[in-house]
C-alpha cells in the first residue's frame, strides 16, 4: 500500500513563488513602456519612423502588461493545487494508518487528476489544447451521458464498429477510444483490456472489440476496451519504454474510475505484449485497483518481483500466461527480459497458467486461458 502522488505541494508553492515573481518583473517593464514612449517624444523624435517606433512600444507594453496577468493567473492555479494536494496528503496520511488500500491508491488518481487539470489550465492560459479527457474527471456523469458526448468526435467507421458490438464509449481521443461492451448496469465483473503495440490504436478497435464481445460472453462480465496511451506505432518502436511510462497513470485513474461506479465488482486487468509493461508499470509506480491482473505474451513487465506490485488488496493476484510457441518468449533470457523483468521466470513470482497453445496472437482464443479467466472468478465480490 503506497501513495505516490503526482504533484509535490512544497514545489507547488516554491513554483507560485518564481511565477509571482516573474509576475512583478512583467508588470514593471509593462510600466517603463509609456515612460520610454515620452522620454522618446521628449526628444523630438518624428517622423514615419518615430510612428513606427511608438507602435511598438506600445506593443511591447501589452505584450508585458498581459503576461504579467497570465503569470499572475498561473500564480493562483499553482497555489490552489498545493492547497487541495495538501488536502490528499492528510487523507491518505489518515488511510494508510488506517488501512484503507484502495482509499490510498483512489488518491494517487485523485492526485493524478489535479496534475492534469493543473496543466490543462495553464495550457488555456496559452491558448494550448489539451485532448485527454479521463473518465475519472466525470464522476457524476452516466455512461450515456459519456457516449453521446464523445460518439460526434469519432471517425464514422470507428463509430459504426462500436455501434456493432453494442459498445458505449467512455473515452475518446485522437489516438484513443475507450469501449465497454457487455452489462454496464450491475456486473459482478469488470474486465479491462490492455492492448500492446500493434493492436492498441482506434484503427484496431474493431478487432479488439471481437475480443471484448467474446470475453464478455464466455465469462458474463462487463469487458473493457481501454485505449488510453498511445502505443508504439511499430514493432522496432516498442523496445523503449517510454509509451508505458507514460500511459501508467491514465491506467490507474481508469481503474480507479471503474472502481468508484463498480465498487462490488471483480475488477480483472488483462495486458497482452506490450501492455503488460504497461499494466505492470501502472502497478509499481501508482497503484492499480485490480484484483487479478493477467500477463500475457510480455516481452518484459516492470519490478524485480511481483511483490513490487501494488493492486486493490493482499487478496489480489497476478496471472503468467505463455504459450510455447509465442515468438515473444526469444525476447526473455533467466530472469531478465528486454523490455524488463522476465514473468516467466520463478523468481519473479505470479501464477502461472499452464497448457496455452498457439501464436502471439492466439491468446484470447485459447481453451486454457479462456478456463482459468473463467475459473478465477470470485462469486464473493
Amino acid at each position: 500500500m503506497t501513495y505516490r502522488p503526482a504533484l509535490d505541494a512544497a514545489e507547488l508553492d516554491t513554483a507560485a513563488l518564481s511565477l509571482r515573481l516573474a509576475a512583478a518583473a512583467a508588470t514593471e517593464r509593462a510600466r517603463h513602456a509609456p515612460f520610454a514612449r515620452t522620454s522618446l517624444v521628449s526628444t523630438g523624435f518624428s517622423g514615419e519612423a518615430a510612428t513606427l517606433a511608438y507602435a511598438k512600444i506600445d506593443v511591447f507594453g501589452g505584450v508585458f502588461a498581459r503576461g504579467a496577468a497570465d503569470l499572475q493567473a498561473a500564480a493562483v492555479l499553482v497555489d490552489t493545487a498545493a492547497r487541495l494536494q495538501r488536502q490528499l496528503d492528510e487523507a491518505a496520511d489518515f488511510a494508510a494508518n488506517h488501512l484503507h488500500q484502495r482509499a490510498v491508491l483512489w488518491l494517487n488518481s485523485m492526485s493524478m487528476l489535479l496534475d492534469l487539470e493543473l496543466s490543462r489550465s495553464l495550457l488555456r492560459l496559452g491558448d494550448g489544447e489539451q485532448d485527454y479527457d479521463p473518465l475519472f474527471a466525470h464522476p457524476d456523469a452516466s455512461f450515456s451521458d459519456l457516449h453521446a458526448r464523445h460518439a460526434p468526435t469519432l471517425p464514422a467507421t470507428t463509430l459504426s464498429a462500436v455501434e456493432r458490438h453494442g459498445g458505449t464509449v467512455l473515452e475518446a481521443g485522437p489516438e484513443s477510444t475507450t469501449v465497454i461492451v457487455g452489462d454496464t448496469v450491475d456486473p459482478a465483473r469488470v474486465i479491462t483490456l490492455v492492448a500492446g503495440a500493434t493492436t492498441g490504436t482506434p484503427a484496431k478497435l474493431e478487432g479488439e472489440l471481437v475480443k471484448a464481445t467474446r470475453l464478455a460472453q464466455q465469462t458474463g462480465a462487463a469487458v473493457v476496451v481501454w485505449q488510453g496511451y498511445a502505443p508504439p506505432p511499430t514493432v522496432p518502436h516498442a523496445v523503449s519504454r517510454q509509451r508505458a511510462n507514460a500511459g501508467a497513470d491514465d491506467l490507474a485513474m481508469f481503474q480507479a474510475a471503474l472502481d468508484e461506479r463498480f465498487p462490488a465488482a471483480q475488477k480483472t486487468v488483462i495486458s497482452h505484449s506490450y501492455g503488460t509493461l504497461l499494466a505492470t508499470t501502472a502497478a509499481r509506480d501508482h497503484g492499480l485497483i485490480a484484483d487479478d491482473l493477467w500477463v500475457l505474451g510480455s516481452a518484459g513487465v516492470a519490478g524485480e518481483h511481483v511483490s513490487e506490485l501494488t493492486l486493490a488488496d493482499d487478496t489480489s493476484t497476478v496471472h503468467i500466461v505463455d504459450s510455447p510457441d509465442d515468438i515473444i518468449l526469444r525476447l526473455r533470457s533467466g530472469p531478465s527480459a528486454v523490455l524488463g523483468a522476465s514473468p516467466s521466470h520463478v523468481g519473479w513470482g505470479g501464477e502461472r497458467v499452464e497448457g496455452v497453445t498457439g501464436g502471439h496472437t492466439d491468446y484470447f482464443t485459447d481453451p486454457a486461458f479462456v478456463s482459468a479467466l473463467q475459473q478465477r472468478a470470485d462469486p464473493a465480490r
